[in-house]
């Protein structure tokens, strides 16, 4: 499931503009207030996860029943809210007591509750090492927290270039390649092709690079490191040449006139993702598995990895379960957070929402990715797969991207939006 896309949504509805439909009544009185205190009777077990679409969402409670049915004595309650709605719940029973049993989480917002102390610590868990051992080691580092695993990742959010065919035909360029990235100067050629005016006007551009490219990966590419650690950094690096040059790069895709203007990313005509290439005026944006059902119905779209400078990277994040700290039955939510990392639940839950957290899964997906013409890609993109940044300090993301912000309007160089950015961003990092 697309926790950046969600992440966006939420931040548009709470007024803070950055970088899916409900269901049920509330069970604010029943979270974490399950009956039984041991696995020997029946147990009912509170469950929160986010809404995507009313399709998915069925998906996910008949995901549930699969487990039910293999666990008689254990029965889950789902709420699957809207993800501002949840978001806003979670925050209220985490700190008021009363949170779900096991509680959905995503790597885009889970730094304070990671830090909060209010989800249990897994690895004391019998069978935990089975089971994390199971996973892809990058995907446990994103649920992992000063020395703590706080949930079992269920599903990989990789995004890859999603692009219009028929966009190519127009300008006499061949399909990309669906395995092999393109380097940034091959994609700076064809981007150019890629761009029309009339008037001396845009009309079309190359590609709409929300969600999917900005400076971190562009610091990343280079070789550079914005941060000592995207998981809980204590240090911003980026005033080094490889930074410097992430952020020249990243500049360049807006001043080459490859993408729309900076300010007209998320309110502009261009869309995002899928939506994007609808426009028929985008010829690139990110795409992901949870789009490629939509995908399918269009014969021109199809997807090639991100284009690579000194080294590929794709950073992205996982979507997770962890348990509530004061559940009553951490013993019966254990048990689903073991069957739900197990290979055949993660195959059947990456069939409507993300790639496979568990290894052997993942090296099935050609058997079950549809279309199937999307699996080399999607395998291909993940061996590049790194972590996203993982904070609980707010202030840093905004403050990074005030400065990214004044670089595109040429308030400052790069040079200088390097030296602000490790500057301020150091002073937050060190404040209590």
């Amino acid at each position: 499931m697309d926790f950046s896309m969600s992440r966006r949504r939420f931040m548009a509805q709470t007024g803070k503009v950055a970088m899916a439909t409900g269901i049920g009544g509330s069970l604010l009185a029943a979270c974490g207030e399950s009956g039984g205190g041991t696995n020997s009777g029946p147990v009912t077990l509170t469950y929160g996860w986010w809404s995507n679409t009313p399709a998915k969402d069925n998906s996910m409670k008949a995901w549930i029943k699969d487990f039910e049915k293999s666990h008689p004595n254990i029965k889950i309650k789902p709420e699957i809210l809207p993800w501002g709605n949840y978001w806003d719940k979670l925050k209220t029973t985490t700190a008021g007591g009363n949170a779900y049993d096991i509680i959905g989480m995503s790597s885009g917002m889970a730094a304070p509750y990671f830090d909060s102390g209010a989800l249990a610590d897994l690895t004391s868990m019998s069978g935990y090492n089975n089971s994390a051992g199971a996973l892809s080691p990058v995907s446990v580092t994103l649920s992992q927290w000063n020395g703590k695993t706080l949930a079992l990742p269920i599903g990989t959010s990789i995004s890859v270039l999603g692009y219009n065919k028929a966009l190519f035909d127009a300008a006499g360029l061949p399909a990309p390649d669906p395995v092999k990235a393109m380097t940034f100067d091959e994609f700076k050629a064809i981007a150019k092709k890629l761009t029309k005016f009339q008037g001396g006007k845009a009309v079309q551009y190359a590609i709409n690079p929300n969600d999917i490219l900005d400076y971190d990966m562009f610091v990343r590419m280079n070789g550079g490191k914005a941060f000592d650690n995207p998981v809980n950094p204590t240090k911003v690096t980026i005033n080094t040449p490889e930074g410097i040059q992430g952020l020249k790069d990243y500049k360049s895709l807006f001043t080459e006139k490859m993408a729309p203007p900076f300010n007209e990313l998320t309110n502009g005509p261009w869309s995002f993702d899928i939506g994007a290439l609808d426009t028929g005026k985008i010829a690139f944006a990110r795409v992901g598995p949870w789009l490629f059902s939509d995908m399918a119905k269009n014969p021109n779209y199809g997807i090639t990895p991100i284009f690579t400078i000194k080294q590929p990277v794709i950073t992205g994040g996982v979507n997770s379960l962890a348990i509530y700290k004061n559940s009553k039955n951490k013993d019966a939510a254990w048990e689903f957070l073991k069957w739900a990392t197990q290979t055949d639940p993660e195959i059947s839950f990456a069939k409507f929402s993300d790639i496979p957290a568990e290894k052997k899964a993942f090296s099935q997906l050609n058997t079950y990715i549809q279309p199937s013409k999307f699996a080399p890609t999607m395998e291909s993109a993940f061996q590049s797969f790194q972590p996203s940044l993982m904070t609980t300090k707010d202030q840093l993301a905004t403050t990074i991207n005030d400065i990214i912000t004044d670089m595109m309007a040429g308030k400052v160089t790069p040079e200088q939006a390097a030296a602000k950015i490790e500057q301020q961003g150091n002073s937050i990092l060190s404040a209590s």
